[in-house]
């Protein structure tokens, strides 16, 4: 069963969105902000809950967003061509991430997703970004092209 929770429901169910948050943050590696008030990366976020024999196993936060831009492999320029030599065909593989210049549009973007291990490999993560594009923007079902990690 898969659970909504939007900004402007009720504190409790935001409360137990944030103790979710913070177990899946630790697992995750991410880091506490100390001068950060815990509740702010959840105020404006969406969050999608998959719940299994009355456990919280998957986890997707998503928000609006305007635009993406594209996540270019080391063998690509800016403008997004491929400017593969044969002097670097497999000598030069470099781990840096470079984005394109060029925004594209997007509608919905996913924040953060977990689901807990003992639960991988069953679709879950794929159950909870597809009930995000049915229900995020009412009336509209948003295209995998206009989804983008933020």
């Amino acid at each position: 069963r898969i659970l909504e929770v939007r900004p402007e429901d009720a504190p409790q169910h935001q409360k137990k969105i944030m103790e979710v948050k913070a177990i899946v943050d630790k697992e995750l590696g991410f880091a506490n902000r100390i001068s950060e008030d815990p509740s702010s990366g959840v105020i404006d976020m969406t969050s999608y809950i998959y719940i299994s024999k009355k456990r919280v196993v998957g986890l997707l936060m998503v928000k609006r967003i305007q635009r993406a831009y594209e996540l270019l492999s080391s063998n690509q320029g800016n403008d997004g061509n491929d400017t593969n030599s044969d002097d670097n065909d497999n000598h030069n593989h470099s781990s840096s991430i470079s984005r394109s210049l060029n925004p594209s549009k997007a509608l919905l973007g996913i924040h953060q997703i977990w689901v807990h291990n003992s639960h991988r490999s069953r679709g879950i993560a794929s159950k909870l970004v597809t009930a995000a594009r049915d229900n995020f923007i009412f009336g509209m079902m948003v295209p995998l092209e206009l989804v983008a990690f933020s």
